[in-house]
């Protein structure tokens, strides 16, 4: 590889990797699921949300903010203290992708 190719694959590696973390950032949500302080969720499939079980001090009252600010109630369906997985399903919404 020459010295003139190395800045344009910088810059490729560059414009690649802010690709991958604009798509992933889309996947990323508030939850809303404990006193006053929120936590971090992944969008893992349709209407399902994956985050860590414990940032989940309640099974009601349950609320998700999704990247448009947008804020969707959901229920608690699953979880895993052991591997500190909870799993969410949003309620009457369908989260695209």
């Amino acid at each position: 590889m020459s010295s003139s190719e190395i800045p344009s694959t910088l810059l490729a590696l560059s414009q690649n990797l802010a690709d991958v973390v604009e798509k992933a950032g889309r996947a990323v949500v508030a939850v809303n699921a404990r006193h006053r302080i929120p936590s971090s969720g992944v969008h893992w499939r349709s209407g399902v949300i994956v985050t860590a079980d414990h940032t989940v001090r309640r099974d009601e009252e349950i609320t998700v903010t999704l990247p448009d600010n947008h804020k969707v109630p959901a229920k608690l369906v699953g979880r895993d203290s052991s591997t500190d997985l909870a799993v969410l399903k949003l309620q009457d919404f369908d989260l695209a992708t």
